[in-house]
């Protein structure tokens, strides 16, 4: 109780001190008009007095060559309490900076939409925070002709580039900014680079290409609760964007442009799974070398709009058989397009050929980009000899209705492997075949396995992997069952071919799926719990694994 009453009066003279009165940009008068104010303190508590205050529209940058507009461009200083007001202000989107420019104490900024026009909006009271640096490379055109300046969008920053390439800015506030560079010489040949994230008393170094117009940084983020303390290699990262977050006007209309890269540019390989300007979707995967755990740091850099692009999207790449990838099959083919149209995105080819039952329209709205929706009668697709003989990975994303079978095959090579969802005893379960003649794994060989039941219309990401030893079932990321020790690979000496989606069993009994399956992968590793998790965190719907900056 005694830290309250010490600090009720202080938390008093802070909210008066900050209310509006006859503050700085003030102009007096009762007439109505909108504006903007706030309070800035200093880091040590107080008052920011006599900091500049730059208020700018989001879109504005510094220009050799642009004259500045009134309604874009408006400046005051902070009064003895650290406040400001700026008044009489245009609809829209602005960036208002607070430099202490004298004592170099630190910089705020505050991003705001003005809506109307008899309001003032009050943005609360802020810190002074120390200053970030900003050190780059920016490749020329090689005619030497070039007088190039880098801007920065929504503030009062323009740095010439000087002859070696490089540039530095040395008073940036914190957050997520975007650059533009400029040429001095010729109009028209701007390039941008995209959420740089700055951190106070940090140095971020950036390297601008000069054979992409656009760049933008994507952030990584691991800090999920249950993703700490791991590192994985060789990682096919999903990154969706819409035309929410990305210019497809920009880009080449078949994505020829598109590019990935490190932080330090050098060249990522990615597959562009879709590319839809008309409907403002993309769906890609990138293989990162290394993603850890608990970050939101790491990035990598997507990069568009070269001049006669070629295009670069190879799922080989991605999928690497070197890295386990067996089969890999996206599911958002026309399954009636002939023989082996459904795609083996690995370099070993085990394209699938469907059922005579598919058709054109059944191809759905999937859970990653486009899937296959499967009838429950006859639908299936046969991806050939496909064996395994070692570890493994099974996984896909399925989503089911009310099918007539009691048995759902997902992914079944008759005396080899399955994953399966058993309708009965309303389980999912995984096993394979070995060489006493008999199907090892879960429910069989689990010592109290629970069913999993499905509810119907619901997307579920299922996963089984064997290590040598025992039999393990994931559910949606997270391991719902063991098997005991089995330590008998499946059989690989047989003759019977991969299907997916269901098959006829003897007499024929059918065993088809019915509802929508995507994104089924088999891999000769045993995947671990973290990379499971992952995989799940970045493919389903309302993942925030990958952040275009701050959204």
């Amino acid at each position: 109780m005694k830290h309250l009453l010490i600090a009720f009066p202080v938390f008093l003279a802070l909210v008066s001190a900050c209310s509006i009165g006859d503050i700085a940009g003030s102009k007096g008068g009762s007439e109505t008009t909108n504006g903007i104010c706030a309070c800035v303190m200093n880091s040590d508590g107080t008052p920011a007095a006599g900091s500049l205050v730059r208020l700018r529209q989001a879109d504005y940058v510094s220009s050799p060559a642009l004259a500045k507009q009134a309604i874009k461009s408006k400046e005051v200083l902070t009064d003895s309490l650290g406040r400001f007001l700026i008044t009489d202000l245009d609809h829209g989107d602005y960036c208002v900076e607070v430099n202490d420019t004298v004592s170099l104490s630190g910089v705020t900024v505050f991003n705001c939409t003005i809506a109307t026009d008899d309001d003032t909006l009050d943005l609360g009271t802020d810190s002074l925070h120390p200053y970030a640096v900003l050190k780059g490379h920016v490749d020329s055109d090689g005619t030497g002709e070039q007088k190039l300046f880098v801007q920065v969008k929504g503030l009062e920053r323009l740095v010439q580039v000087d002859q070696n390439g490089s540039f530095m800015i040395n008073d940036l506030p914190e957050g997520y900014l975007d650059l533009i560079v400029c040429d001095g010489v010729k109009a028209g040949t701007e390039r941008e680079l995209l959420n740089l994230k700055t951190i106070p008393e940090d140095t971020l170094t950036v390297n601008i290409s000069g054979k992409a117009v656009y760049s933008e940084f994507l952030y990584l983020n691991t800090s999920a609760a249950d993703l700490k303390g791991f590192s994985i290699t060789g990682f096919p990262v999903l990154v969706r964007f819409d035309d929410s977050s990305f210019d497809f006007d920009k880009a080449d209309p078949d994505g020829d442009d598109i590019r990935f890269a490190k932080a330090d540019g050098k060249s990522l390989p990615f597959e562009i799974e879709q590319w839809d300007p008309k409907s403002g979707r993309a769906t890609i995967w990138v293989k990162i070398d290394t993603i850890s755990g608990s970050s939101t740091e790491q990035r990598i850099l997507l990069k568009w709009g070269g001049s006669a692009a070629v295009k670069k999207s190879n799922g080989a790449a991605v999928f690497d058989t070197a890295l386990g990838f067996v089969g890999v099959w996206h599911l958002n083919e026309d399954p009636s397009t002939g023989e082996g149209c459904i795609l083996d995105r690995t370099g070993n080819g085990y394209n699938g050929t469907s059922s005579s039952s598919m058709s054109s329209e059944s191809v759905v709205r999937g859970m990653v980009g486009d899937g296959l929706v499967f009838d429950g009668v006859s639908d299936n697709i046969n991806a050939g000899m496909l064996n395994l003989d070692g570890n493994y990975t099974l996984s896909c994303w399925v989503k089911a209705e009310k099918g007539l079978c009691p048995n759902w095959r997902f992914i079944i090579k008759e005396s080899s492997y399955t994953l399966w969802y058993n309708a009965r005893w309303r389980g999912f379960q995984a096993e394979h075949f070995v060489d006493t003649f008999v199907w090892r794994g879960i429910f069989k060989d689990s010592y109290d396995s629970v069913p999993c039941p499905m509810t119907l219309e619901t997307w579920y990401y299922i996963t089984s992997t064997f290590d040598g030893d025992r039999v393990r079932l994931y559910v949606n990321g997270e391991i719902v069952d063991t098997s005991k020790s089995i330590g008998m690979n499946p059989r690989s000496n047989n003759v019977n071919p991969l299907m997916l989606g269901g098959r006829y069993y003897e007499d024929e009994i059918s065993e088809f799926f019915k509802g929508t399956m995507d994104e089924i992968r088999i891999e000769r590793a045993a995947r671990s719990a973290e990379w499971i998790k992952l995989c799940y965190l970045n493919q389903r719907a309302e993942s925030d694994i990958v952040r275009f900056g701050g959204k």
